[in-house]
């Protein structure tokens, strides 16, 4: 590790001149995409980001060294060692066998010209690894910075202090320093060109060599800085050569630079393929030079260290990246997120719509977003809506469109203005609109989280839970074009016919369905599809036949929020947990009862998503962009999935190769063929697809030859296990592809032989069997002897002995019978006794004791997981004139009332708890202050506006609430104490209003 360090610190000396220039040139396009889905080449911020350190495996976060092996293994050259990565986990190769390195550092891999590896590092170790075994050299004991091999099977090798050596096919050495013409004995960088050139790059410019020339002239290359020359790769018939003081290029026997931009840039590793050059620098992160302009990733886009030390570009075109805080990523993914790096409004995505001008809009906790071919455009809502936070959008017949606020009503967006605007002023039951449908007549039907309101030029119409829905809170709607009006909400489905009947759709028969959360048409199949919060139901429209698609037909998760039919009619769904997709055909099968279950394909956040947890409740969650791509709201972004890109991905098979074998747990050396001893009760056989793009999707299928009749699926399992095998011989297989992919033509083999004991061969068993043959017939006559003397003496004891058994059987199961009887009552009587512990008798809520429990454990959760956590105090204004004035009787109903106004309207996750005589409290995990302050306005509101006449007249209830978020230095009693403060000052404030602190 100090030569490692001596190595790196040479440059450090030379990084504090030269900072400037680059940050002033960076160029970045404006457009990061085309709404098409057709642009050039994926920038730098389209590329899905990945990281591996220590914590993932690696021996080391300093990356010195990556490339690939011919079988498709990555490998990974650290000062710890070489790592070999399959794309799931590492295996590191240190000193000793089978490297045969001399020290675990690894400074250089270099694939010579025979596709065969070659190690060199600390210590002057150099190995070549082949595809059957390892070959090593006699050690340098200098550090090795690079190799290159020439056409004659010479290795030369670049080292730190001490020139340049030339290792000839038979292990001849010759060395080259200063007393030979080298400007400096530092040689960083070595590069073999088809030419019989051999450049090297050393601490004071470039020179070159012919590689046939036994002589050894070296040339100088003139036009060059007199500094380290740190990296060198071939580049459009001519070199690029990477300096500390910038990049230039050699061509025709001339050297300039290559570009103004990169003048004065600290180069320390170069990778050019398909007019893209990528640099890696020591201290200013990663560039990407091509027809889109400059480019740049540092440490705050994401990359583990700016000091860039390799760079490799593999069979599946990731880019990857080694710097002095671990490896790097960048690949193409099958999902592509937007954030407000890419210039959304925000990151907390509610709602996606698809309009038909071809432009996506995205609808955010803090304000829209308009995506066009030229960009990402911000829609102003601030002069109608102070918080800009959108539920919903839909696109009008006239081509505007229509706005879902949280808190200010629905907006019409027009000619790029607000034309109109309907809140509760303007007669609508409710700010919060969550769901909307335009007539063709214009009639507009707004779903708010107080009913249903339906807005045309004779004013404003409300539905509510008189007029027949099932519940308030409506979050989902669907016109039909024959004037049925679909409407989804907390309680199930209604449907509301042109004639004004409103006639409900029982789902709760469907593994108990409630939740209603979107409508998706699927036309071509008759089929309206109903997300809910068991599963996908599909409605079908002429017949009114319910099928859920739920747990029952292969559904790892009950809630789903959004379905949207692809251009292809396969089904992605949108869930709390990830992405989900169905193809047509299987669901065709399943709703003709032709299959039990349909497959999957679940995406998330390995698949490029910033966050697996899509958003629901509100219209649309997702939707299908003209351009064919599907684009889903999630917590993190609008993500969006290109189903045609997918079939690219699919296409490509990766590499399978086996890497384990073993025989009762005993773990065993690799060969062709393997002679296993008698007994092997279990073999164990482990293999790997080296896929990096999408590793953990790879599917596998095996066949054990002499064993199975047809291939064995193994989904992504990497293991198969035989047991009590029977000796003989046996070949393995096993291919892989990726999901919806063809299966590699190429499978890995492995043959082995089971022997068999001497008595499992047929020899013994002729011997055995005739000497059985032999005894039975003598002891057939003795035995039947013996057998007819027994028979009458055993018959009278068999008969005695039933006699007894049977009255110790009835004793034992009377007594059985009486402990089972004993064990039920005492089993009740504890679970009546638990909850009354636990649950408040008047309310039903969970009592001071349940609630302090909850409190310790969600603290202790968000504390962990660093997730937010809110408690709030909730108080019944005046609530002593009520008994004073009626009776206790009265206050208990009233106390009973608020209590189910808190639970209706408080999320599944919350625990709400009565707190003291008229006091509550409610926790709120996994909520933030603005999520916590807008459920407990919305208890507020509804127990202001709650109806006691049935309890007494003239009874008006109002709470006051104190809210207040936890922190990770909060004790309990802080925490409840600041929360206690906000509720006292909410009271004397005025009381009937909320506080937060």
């Amino acid at each position: 590790m100090l030569i490692g360090k001596s190595w790196m610190s040479r440059y450090v000396c030379h990084q504090t001149v030269n900072r400037v220039a680059l940050r002033v040139v960076l160029y970045s396009l404006a457009v990061f995409f085309s709404i098409t889905g057709k642009a050039a080449p994926s920038q730098l911020s389209d590329y899905f980001r990945e990281v591996w350190t220590t914590r993932d495996g690696l021996p080391h976060n300093t990356i010195n060294a990556i490339s690939q092996s011919e079988d498709g293994y990555l490998w990974i050259g650290t000062w710890e060692g070489a790592a070999r990565f399959n794309g799931r986990s590492f295996t590191v190769f240190g000193r000793g066998e089978p490297s045969g390195m001399p020290d675990v550092g690894i400074r250089t891999i270099h694939k010579n010209r025979q596709q065969n590896l070659i190690f060199a590092g600390a210590r002057g170790g150099l190995s070549e690894r082949r595809p059957d075994d390892w070959q090593s050299w006699q050690p340098y004991r200098v550090l090795i910075n690079g190799v290159a091999d020439d056409k004659q099977g010479n290795l030369w090798l670049a080292t730190e202090g001490q020139g340049v050596y030339r290792q000839a096919a038979r292990g001849e050495r010759t060395q080259l320093t200063i007393q030979q013409g080298l400007p400096s004995n530092v040689v960083s960088s070595v590069l073999s060109t088809d030419d019989g050139s051999i450049w090297l790059g050393t601490g004071r410019g470039l020179v070159r060599l012919n590689s046939e020339d036994e002589s050894f002239a070296l040339e100088q290359v003139n036009g060059l800085p007199e500094v380290p020359v740190l990296a060198l790769t071939a580049y459009n018939n001519g070199l690029l050569i990477g300096t500390e003081r910038g990049l230039y290029q050699y061509q025709a026997g001339q050297v300039s630079v290559f570009s103004p931009q990169l003048m004065n840039l600290p180069v320390s590793v170069l990778l050019a393929f398909d007019n893209q050059i990528w640099i890696g620098t020591t201290d200013r992160g990663l560039l990407r030079y091509s027809d889109a302009g400059l480019e740049s990733l540092n440490m705050a886009a994401g990359l583990p260290n700016n000091r860039i030390l390799s760079l490799f570009h593999d069979r599946e075109n990731s880019i990857w990246v080694g710097t002095n805080g671990g490896l790097f990523r960048l690949r193409d993914a099958p999902f592509v997120t937007l954030t407000t790096e890419q210039g959304l409004a925000g990151n907390y995505i509610r709602s996606v719509l698809s309009h038909s001008d071809g432009s996506v809009w995205v609808g955010s906790s803090q304000g829209v977003s308009r995506i066009t071919k030229q960009g990402v455009e911000a829609i102003d809502l601030s002069a109608y809506s102070d918080a800009q936070s959108v539920l919903s959008m839909v696109e009008g017949p006239d081509g505007s469109v229509w706005i879902g606020t949280y808190s200010d009503g629905v907006l019409q967006w027009q000619n790029d203005a607000i034309v109109q605007q309907y809140n509760r002023r303007t007669g609508l039951l409710a700010n919060e609109v969550r769901a909307i449908a335009v007539a063709p007549q214009g009639g507009l039907w707004v779903g708010t989280g107080h009913g249903l309101n339906y807005v045309d030029s004779n004013g404003v119409r409300s539905f509510t839970t008189e007029d027949g829905l099932p519940t308030p809170f409506v979050m989902g709607l669907y016109l039909h074009n024959d004037g049925r009006l679909f409407i989804g909400t907390g309680g199930g489905v209604v449907i509301r016919s042109p004639n004004g009947d409103i006639t409900p759709v029982d789902i709760s028969n469907l593994d108990d369905a409630e939740y209603a959360f979107g409508f998706a048409p699927d036309p071509a199949a008759g089929l309206l599809w109903m997300s809910t919060d068991r599963g996908l139901v599909a409605y079908e429209l002429a017949t009114g036949r319910l099928t859920m698609l739920g747990r029952n037909a292969g559904l790892p998760f009950d809630k789903v929020f959004q379905a949207v039919i692809d251009q292809d009619r396969h089904l992605w769904l949108s869930s709390n947990r990830g992405i989900l997709r169905f193809r047509r055909e299987q669901i065709e099968d399943y709703l003709a009862g032709q299959r039990e279950q349909v497959d999957y394909e679940l995406f998330g956040e390995s698949d490029g998503m910033q966050s697996a947890q899509a958003n629901g409740g509100s219209m649309q969650a997702a939707t299908l962009a003209q351009d064919g791509t599907v684009w889903f709201a999630t917590s993190k972004g609008a993500s969006r999935v290109s189903p045609t890109q997918l079939k690219r991905f699919s296409a490509n098979t990766p590499p399978v190769v086996i890497e384990g074998f073993k025989v009762n747990g005993l773990a065993l050396p690799l060969h062709t063929e393997k002679d296993i001893a008698p007994g092997a009760d279990r073999i164990e056989i482990q293999f790997a697809g080296l896929g990096f793009v999408m590793p953990e999707r790879i599917q596998y299928r095996t066949r054990l030859q002499g064993f199975d009749n047809s291939w064995v699926d193994r989904g992504s399992n990497t293991i198969a296990e035989y047991t009590n095998l029977a000796p003989g011989d046996y070949q393995f297989m096993v291919s892989a592809s990726y999901p919806g992919g063809a299966w590699g033509e190429q499978n890995a083999s492995f043959r082995f032989t089971i022997a068999p004991y001497f008595w499992q061969q047929t020899g013994f068993w002729l011997v055995a069997l005739l000497t059985v043959i032999a005894m039975v017939i003598v002891a057939h006559r003795w035995r039947m002897k013996s057998l007819r003397q027994r028979a009458e003496e055993l018959s009278n004891q068999v008969a005695e002995q039933t006699y007894t058994l049977k009255q110790q059987a009835d004793n034992l199961r009377k007594v059985d019978e009486e402990r089972s009887a004993l064990l039920l009552e005492i089993k009740r009587q504890a679970a009546e006794f638990e909850q009354q512990a636990r649950s408040d008798k008047l309310t039903g809520l969970a009592n001071r004791r349940a609630f302090d429990e909850s409190l310790h454990r969600e603290c202790a959760r968000s504390k962990r997981r660093n997730l937010p956590l809110c408690l709030a105090l909730l108080d019944i204004d005046h609530f002593k004139q009520i008994n004073d004035t009626f009776n206790h009787s009265i206050g208990d109903r009233v106390l009973k009332l608020v209590a189910d106004a808190i639970s209706q309207h408080c999320r599944e996750e919350d625990l709400v708890a009565r707190w003291g005589g008229e006091e509550f409290a409610i926790l709120l995990p996994n909520c933030d202050n603005q999520a916590a302050q807008d459920i407990c306005e919305r208890i507020r509101q509804a127990v202001s506006e709650t109806d006691c006449s049935a309890i007494a007249p003239d009874i008006s209830l109002t709470i006051s609430i104190g809210v207040t978020a936890y922190h990770s230095d909060d004790t309990f009693d802080k925490l409840i104490s600041r929360a206690d403060k906000a509720l006292y000052a909410a009271k004397e404030a005025g009381r009937n209003r909320l506080t937060q602190i």
